[in-house]
């Protein structure tokens, strides 16, 4: 996955304002704070024009790609639903409004809600130099983890709220989730969450996600069903999203490859149900010759099947299968040869 070329090369822009070094040194810290999960010091970590510059280098095209893989996943569930408004809660730059029009070309209107004002002009000014579509966008200062003052933003179609629930005090996070799903159109509206691709961000999802069934909401993705999720301790649900790095991404990261797997927790809900699926694969594909070995997530909880050759339309499925992907097959109903005519062609 990559950027939309105009906003790269916006991105290219501010950053070459602010000088290497600083520029250098921000992204290292940057860094730093989120391989540790130090929550809100991830935050403080954005205190300079360079750190605002090294976040637009290295951390927004990965949550550029999070955002449009978890919304995508969304709008299978749910092929026929236009979203027209967007409220994203803790916007930082604004990317969530790139990622949510790529999805849904319906979208017509987007309030973004930020705290800090520096992203707030970061934002305004890569939205001014290639505005994705024709998306209006209007800004509100506001600490989405307290009142979000006067007066209170309409409900939306859409609902997001990415990589801000783990920098939001964990005393305050239940009351964020409830006014992020109050504020969901009553109809038809959804909210998405996305939480960094760890055992503490999938923490925080998976107690979102409890909450927000609680509330009466359908899950639309990642999860194949309402019940517990049935994840062991020690284990999490999470997926990855390959995307492509810039020249100028990879020499403040210090690395040689032109990609990197941004790893992210989901999840979507609905006041709608969406077209169930019968699983979720929840681990990369293992493949080997004539076989392809899945993890499951389905109705029935975990499980891990090994799909082989002589299963034609299972293994045709499995072949293309990626992680994060829906499964078509029930678990267990997997057809095996003496359900196919003829041998197989594979």
């Amino acid at each position: 996955m990559e950027l939309p070329e105009t906003l790269r090369l916006a991105i290219e822009d501010v950053a070459e304002r602010q000088p290497r070094q600083a520029l250098e040194r921000a992204a290292t810290s940057l860094s730093a704070a989120y391989r540790a999960e130090r929550g809100a010091q991830s935050v403080r970590a954005v205190d300079s024009l360079a750190a605002i510059a090294a976040y637009a280098v290295t951390r927004l095209p990965a949550t550029f790609a999070a955002l449009t893989a978890a919304l995508t996943e969304a709008r299978e569930r749910r092929p026929a639903w236009e979203p027209r408004t967007l409220l994203d809660a803790g916007a930082g730059p604004g990317v969530t409004a790139w990622a949510a029009e790529a999805v849904w070309p319906s979208l017509r209107q987007a309030t973004l809600l930020e705290r800090d004002q520096r992203m707030m002009t970061l934002g305004t000014e890569l939205l001014a130099a290639s505005p994705p579509g024709a998306l209006e966008v209007s800004w509100r200062q506001v600490d989405i983890s307290s009142s979000w003052g006067k007066p209170t933003p309409p409900p939306a179609d859409l609902v997001t709220c990415a990589y801000a629930l783990n920098e939001t005090p964990e005393a305050r996070r239940a009351d964020l989730i409830a006014r992020l799903w109050a504020a969901t159109e009553p109809a038809t509206g959804a909210l998405a969450l996305v939480a960094p691709g760890t055992p503490a961000g999938f923490a925080i999802i998976r107690l979102a996600r409890d909450q927000l069934i609680a509330a009466g909401a359908h899950i639309l993705a990642p999860c194949p069903h309402e019940r517990a999720c049935p994840m062991p301790p020690g284990d999490w649900c999470h997926m990855a999203q390959r995307l492509a790095r810039s020249r100028l991404h990879r020499q403040l990261k210090g690395g040689a490859a032109p990609f990197e797997d941004e790893k992210f927790s989901y999840v979507i809900a609905a006041r709608q149900p969406g077209t169930p699926i019968a699983a979720r694969v929840i681990r990369r594909p293992v493949t080997y010759s004539g076989r392809v070995i899945l993890d499951l997530c389905g109705p029935r909880g975990l499980e891990r099947r090994e799909i082989t050759r002589s299963q034609r339309t299972a293994f045709r499925a499995a072949r293309d299968a990626r992680w994060g992907s829906a499964w078509p097959l029930a678990i267990g109903d997997e057809p095996d040869a003496s359900d196919e005519d003829g041998p197989s062609q594979d």
